[in-house]
Formats: structure tokens, C-alpha cells, sequence
């Protein structure tokens, strides 16, 4: 019992991560309707830029993570001015595209920037010990990561539900003409929703990138993301937390009992089970067309 308690908590840990990132895809779907295939590059490139500022400039965590924020938000703004606001209205297969080759980009840019910097550790933010929860011992770094990231959903929450701009891009996202006949800026609300999602995916890749070391394959976490959001429904913030939650239990417990070769499928093989039999998520809006 012991073990599976702390599997399932590192997976729940493991899972709110993935989870953040999945609401940055999510935010982006429902305002713009386009599917961010680049979202585990973002991931990717946010954790070296977080090494760059911790590990070469030594800046303190706080005013690293400001500056990484700032870096971020402002290309997630620049993505959005161009090429993605021009392809609004386009078939989803361009748009798809598009961000494919946003993808291919941010990774050769990467390679280019860090491919000897592969495997690297974050500078110690704090010390890592064992405390003990219940009698249960867990990795103080896992303890206050998780507190970390539910305080962030906390915030997001808080943003979206209460604060003008949140508001304005719930708007937007709900239905674009009838926002504008109000008096928002469609363009700036989904604007704002491309810097928010590039916010948490430097934040989900530093988190994971502090727990296992920066590489390459953090832009693999993308996908799952995508898994998680595709799974909680595309339309639905605490679906895609609910779906990280899923996927990183799910990929705890088998590594734990099974093994790693089945781990690393399980989160694909659940959402492919899940979009049997609910086509739009477990939280997804059903949407019924009449002709």
C-alpha cells in the first residue's frame, strides 16, 4: 500500500504539470480554433531559457522566472501577430501546418542554441531531502512542486473567473462575434491567450526539467498534453487539468507495477478508449449540427 501511495502521488504531482500545459493548448483552441502543435517545443525551449537565466546568469529563482515569463509571453504575442493571425478563417490543415513548422523551428533553434547542454540539472533551489506524510516517505522537490503548480491552477482560475482581461478572453473564446459587438478586441484576447499558454509551458518545463534533468525529450510532453486535453475536452479548463491527473497517475502506476515499455503508450491508449465513447471529452461540449 505504501508503494502505490507514493506512485499514485507522484503521478498526481507528475499529472497537475501536465495538466498546466494541457490548459495552455486548451486556451489557445477555444480562442482561435487552431490545434498548437508546438506546444512541447514551448515546453522545451521555456526549461533552457529558465537554465539560462538560473544556471548561467545565477539570477535569483524569483526574478528568473520574470524575466523567462516576459521572454516568453512577448513571442507568444509575436506567433500570434504572424503567421497564425492570418491563418484564422484558413482550412485546419493549414493551420495545422503552420504550427508544425513552428514546432520544427523552436526545436532546431534549440539544437542550435543547447544540443551540447543535453541532460543538464538546474542549479539546487532547494535542498533535497525525504519528509515524511503520514508515515509515507516523499521527495520534499515533488511535495513542493505539486503545491506549486495547485497554487498556479488556483491563480489561473482566480484570472479567468474574475479579473476584465480574464473575462474579456472567456468572451472571446466563446463566441468571437458577439464579443466584438461588445466592444472586446478578438485579436487581442486571442493574443493574450498564445503569451498565457507560452507562460505555463515554461513553467510546466521547468518544473519537469528541475525534477529529471533538461532535454531534448521534454518536447515530448507536448503530446501528452494534447492527450490530456483531448481526453478532459477541448472546450473545458478543468478537463484538462482532470486529464493530466489521469495521464500522470496512469503513467506512475504502470511503470511502478508493469514496466516502462507499456508507460510510455498508456496516456495514448486512454485517450484513444476515452474518444470512443465520448468523441468531445469527458467535460467536452457536445455540439449538434442541424441540417
Amino acid at each position: 500500500m505504501q508503494t502505490f501511495i507514493q506512485l499514485f502521488i507522484t503521478g498526481v504531482t507528475v499529472g497537475c504539470i501536465y495538466g498546466l500545459i494541457a490548459v495552455g493548448f486548451v486556451l489557445i483552441y477555444k480562442s482561435s480554433q487552431i490545434f498548437n502543435f508546438a506546444q512541447g517545443e514551448m515546453v522545451m525551449v521555456g526549461a533552457y531559457l529558465m537554465w539560462v537565466v538560473l544556471g548561467y546568469f545565477n539570477m535569483p529563482v524569483w526574478l528568473g522566472m520574470l524575466v523567462v515569463f516576459f521572454v516568453v509571453s512577448l513571442a507568444g504575442y509575436g506567433l500570434e501577430r504572424f503567421p497564425l493571425r492570418r491563418m484564422i478563417g484558413q482550412p485546419i490543415l493549414a493551420t495545422i501546418m503552420v504550427t508544425m513548422g513552428i514546432a520544427v523551428f523552436l526545436r532546431g533553434l534549440a539544437i542550435l542554441l543547447w544540443s551540447e547542454k543535453i541532460g543538464i540539472k538546474f542549479p539546487a533551489i532547494i535542498t533535497e531531502t525525504t519528509i515524511n506524510i503520514f508515515g509515507i516517505p516523499f521527495s520534499n522537490v515533488s511535495f513542493w512542486s505539486l503545491v506549486f503548480v495547485l497554487f498556479l491552477v488556483l491563480a489561473l482560475s482566480w484570472f479567468f473567473l474574475y479579473s476584465r482581461t480574464g473575462l474579456h478572453m472567456r468572451a472571446a473564446a466563446e463566441n468571437h462575434q458577439l464579443a466584438q459587438s461588445m466592444g472586446i478586441r478578438v485579436t487581442l484576447a486571442i493574443a493574450q491567450s498564445w503569451a498565457i499558454a507560452a507562460i505555463v509551458s515554461a513553467t510546466g518545463g521547468f518544473l519537469l526539467g528541475y525534477m529529471r534533468g533538461i532535454d531534448f525529450g521534454l518536447a515530448e510532453i507536448g503530446l501528452i498534453a494534447m492527450a490530456a486535453a483531448l481526453v478532459g475536452g477541448l472546450e473545458s479548463f478543468k478537463g484538462a487539468i482532470l486529464g493530466g491527473v489521469i495521464m500522470g497517475v496512469a503513467e506512475a502506476l504502470t511503470g511502478g507495477y508493469i514496466g516502462h515499455g507499456l508507460k510510455e503508450v498508456i496516456p495514448y491508449i486512454i485517450m484513444v478508449l476515452v474518444l470512443i465513447y465520448k468523441p468531445y471529452g469527458l467535460f467536452g461540449l457536445e455540439k449538434i449540427e442541424r441540417v
